[in-house]
């Protein structure tokens, strides 16, 4: 008569190490709308202060789940505000998650195509209020410089600081 003990060597398993989740690439969409403070200067020591047109921003921003705090992306921007012109805004975040707080500083590369030319780099930061699993209420500030462009005085640069507000939603 035999004896067994323990498990019969066909049920034995090795010990497996707990599965990573799969890597996810992440998107999110956002709308916001904003305007600011323009200065400028032009040759010979003139200057001036003005309000920026209004502004809509449709943005997209992506992720990878391995290095979330890293998020590339581009935006549409509309000036809409006594005249109308387009341009694209493509942009490099470092994002940092606090509770329901997502902060965001980034840099970009504003550039409006029709009907004026211009560009220039932009900074911005933003913060995103997490509401729920997938929306999240969105601000910004953004300090624009532009010195390359037919809508620029001659020998002229632009300096503008812009606020926004909008919502973004998690793809």
């Amino acid at each position: 008569m035999a004896l067994a003990v323990g498990p019969r060597a066909a049920d034995a398993q090795p010990a497996q190490p707990p599965s990573e989740p799969e890597p996810m690439q992440h998107h999110a969409i956002a709308l916001t709308g904003g305007s600011g403070l323009s200065l400028g200067s032009s040759g010979g020591g003139n200057s001036y202060a003005a309000r920026t047109p209004g502004f809509v921003d449709i943005a997209w921003r992506t992720w990878h789940s391995t290095t979330p705090q890293w998020v590339t992306g581009f935006s549409l921007r509309a000036e809409v505000d006594g005249r109308t012109s387009v341009g694209v805004v493509p942009r490099f975040e470092f994002s940092r998650t606090v509770g329901r707080l997502t902060l965001r500083p980034g840099f970009a590369a504003v550039v409006f195509f029709a009907p004026f030319q211009l560009a220039g780099p932009e900074a911005s930061f933003t913060v995103a209020l997490r509401l729920g699993s997938v929306a999240s209420l969105i601000g910004a500030l953004a300090v624009d410089l532009f010195f390359i462009g037919n809508d620029l005085p001659p020998r002229s640069t632009v300096f503008s600081v812009n606020g926004a507000l909008g919502v973004s939603i998690e793809l």
